[in-house]
């Protein structure tokens, strides 16, 4: 129990012990408040910002491993991200996991202003390679108002950083692992004047801790903008992704007891993952164009347009999936800021359109080679919302933000294989989606509170699901939001604190079901009552840049779920008042940071998460876990043209059983897909 709690107790315990005190120094420490926040288009620092954010910047990404950016997202409170073997990621933003059995669903995904997220409401997430990332916004509930379908909320992923100086800057680094982990990544980074070139590449590979969970991600990405003239800039983006990840499949406790290395089983009637060949193999193109106008100072048009392309074969235990996706979208807004007798007016008006076509074919899997068709669906998928927001701060203090936006959805559809080979259609009825959030900040506490309503209709993999049946019963999810929180700092923001209470009623709640051959479909649950709690305190006791110490913070993330179904009835079961599939009722994210002027650093975290139940009936729970990880290393300037980063680190150093990323309602029971255990880490990073 002593180690379980070590970080959370000594960071909470110090913290308010010491709040208010002032420590000699300046103040060098890049705290929250000190970050411009540009989800909800507020364009102002987390402080003053009237909703919840999770940010994770370059400092977060780089305390765990290089080459994911799983243990950085889980820090932030209400997140849960999830790796059922490499690179196969789920995240879940308050409940979100819910109908997800892979990939992420209900959460819109951006590149600064370029939806990631596709036409049909899915994100390959997985397909970034974190050398690129300058840091993430995690937007938690509902953000329909500026952001079109989504309860569970918003991530906005931002570029890189521009060089400080201009001319040629590289970056390379090799990582090592166990389980014969193996990556490297190059950038080049071209600064002159306004114009940025950003062209990275990078290559990962793991064999896996379990049978049939290797993996291979190679990706090429160039970002830039560019000053077109005094009042134009242009941004853009192009990656190719080729990613390869096999699948080991879940596994019954037994199983998981007895070898959990193993990949799922052959039954009677069904063959195991290995003879099967079960894999994802996903290649795919995204391009994005930004420009931004500034007519005057006030007003700044800015329009985005993006394409991209996936083609994406699946080898699954009863059938072989090919897809071949094609989405494109537009994001076009209008900005006008002014000042009007000590009042700040901010008026954002825009429409996004999105627009998908994909040719879904199903074989029968030989091997791990097609065999017969199964069905053969040709899917269109179109949405737009036009959107608007106010916000109003007067003399500094009181912050009143209202937006709104109408969200029409659609399908088209031809089963070419069934009796009826007819364009048939979809459409679902459109959604006003208002938010309203309020925020008035003293010296060194800021209050804020907000309502907000959610709508996801069903994505294109939930429609269409892997036992290749066009589920047109399904219904939209949607739901009321409201949030009150405050922010805390002292006077030198050596201290923070960040507390966050939420009440989430959503109705019509989609989840996930099996068939007897472990084919999904989606069914709604009629609701959710989801109410939490989140905190985040952090306390930089020294910040000294000149001292043998230089850097000492001690940080603390908690999460507290309390989520339950509502009036879910399935057949003769009534599953209402159970709690929510898939999610803990608490989890604790706790560490320690330290630096030396000498350019030695220690990073510790632990990660307490809970029992979570891992079917709708509760009846079947995955066990509590406590994660700690670690991670050494020594970083200096060499020369003016030269920096050496050389680290090392430790992953589940307890060497927990445990598994990241369950199969929730799994037929068989097979829920567990166990994580690795105690593991290594180590590379080298140069800058010049």
């Amino acid at each position: 129990m002593l180690m379980k709690y070590l970080f959370t107790l000594t960071a909470i315990v110090l913290t308010v012990a010491c709040f208010g005190q002032n420590p000699e120094g300046e103040d060098s420490v890049k705290t929250l408040g000190a970050v411009i926040i540009k989800g909800f288009e507020s364009q102002r620092n987390l402080f003053t910002t009237p909703a919840t954010v999770g940010l994770i910047r370059q400092a977060e990404l780089a305390r765990y491993t290089s080459h994911n950016v799983l243990p950085a997202v889980n820090t932030v409170p209400g997140v849960r991200m999830e790796e059922r073997s490499p690179g196969s990621y789920r995240l879940n933003i308050r409940g979100s996991l819910l109908r997800s059995p892979f990939g992420i669903r209900n959460i819109k995904v951006y590149w600064n202003d370029m939806s990631f997220t596709d036409a049909g409401g899915n994100t390959y997430l997985n397909l970034i390679d974190p050398s690129a990332l300058g840091s993430l916004e995690v937007l938690k509930g509902p953000g329909g108002s500026l952001y079109g379908a989504n309860t569970g909320g918003v991530v906005v992923m931002h570029s890189a950083d521009r060089p400080r100086t201009n001319g040629n800057h590289f970056k390379a680094q090799l990582n090592a692992g166990s389980f014969e982990t193996l990556g490297e990544q190059l950038n080049w980074q071209y600064h002159k004047d306004g114009f940025v070139s950003s062209l990275t590449q990078g290559h990962q590979q793991a064999d896996g801790y379990r049978e049939n969970s290797r993996m291979r991600r190679d990706v090429v990405q160039w970002n830039g903008r560019a000053s077109i003239h005094a009042k134009g800039r242009l941004e853009w983006m192009a990656m190719y992704a080729d990613l390869y990840y096999q699948t080991p499949g879940g596994l019954n406790e037994m199983q998981m007891n007895q070898n959990p290395r193993q990949a799922r089983q052959a039954t009677a009637v069904l063959p195991g993952a290995v003879e099967q060949k079960a894999a994802i193999y996903n290649k795919t193109i995204f391009t994005g164009l930004s420009y931004s106008h500034s007519y005057h100072s006030k007003l700044t048009h800015t329009t985005s347009v993006v394409y991209s392309f996936t083609d994406f074969k699946n080898p699954f235990i009863t059938n072989y999936e090919k897809r071949k996706e094609n989405n494109f979208s537009v994001r076009s807004k209008l900005v006008y800021a002014t000042n009007i007798n000590e009042q700040d007016i901010r008026l954002i008006g825009g429409v996004e359109w999105q627009g998908g076509k994909a040719s879904i074919d199903n074989y029968g899997n030989r091997a791990g080679k097609q065999d017969t068709v199964q069905s053969r669906d040709r899917m269109q998928v179109r949405q737009w919302f036009p959107f608007v927001q106010g916000e109003w701060q007067l003399r500094k203090k009181l912050l009143i933000q209202l937006g709104a936006s109408t969200n029409a959805f659609q399908y088209r559809y031809r089963q070419l294989t069934g009796n009826d080979p007819s364009r048939k259609t979809k459409k679902f009825d459109e959604q006003f989606l208002p938010r309203l959030a309020v925020l008035y900040p003293f010296q060194q506490v800021s209050l804020f509170a907000s309502v907000s309503k959610g709508f996801s209709p069903a994505t294109l993999a939930e429609i269409r699901a892997s036992d290749a049946n066009i589920n047109t019963s399904l219904q939209p999810e949607f739901g009321w939001n409201y949030e009150l929180g405050t922010r805390i700092q002292t006077a030198n923001k050596m201290l923070e604190f960040d507390i966050t209470a939420y009440i989430f009623k959503l109705e019509q709640a989609i989840v996930r079901r099996n068939n007897a051959s472990g084919e999904e479909y989606f069914v709604n649950a009629g609701g959710t009552d989801q109410k939490g709690l989140e905190v985040r305190a952090a306390w930089t006791m020294i910040d000294k840049p000149s001292g043998l110490v230089s850097l000492l913070r001690l940080w603390s993330g908690f999460t507290f779920n309390d989520y339950q179904f509502t009036d879910y009835v399935i057949g003769n079961t009534d599953h209402s008042n159970n709690r929510l599939t898939g999610v803990p009722r608490q989890i604790i994210v706790s560490g320690i940071d330290v630096h030396s002027s000498k350019g030695l650093y220690l990073l510790l975290s632990h990660n307490h998460t809970g029992r979570l139940p891992l079917n709708d009936a509760n009846s079947f729970y995955a066990d509590a876990y406590d994660l700690v990880q670690g991670k050494l290393g020594w970083k200096k300037r060499v020369s003016a043209s030269l920096a050496l980063d050389i680290f090392a680190g430790i992953d589940n150093a307890l060497n927990e059983r445990y598994s990241l990323g369950n199969d929730i309602n799994a037929v068989g029971n097979r829920f567990f897909n166990p994580a690795a255990t105690r593991n290594y880490f180590g590379g080298i990073t140069l800058e010049f």
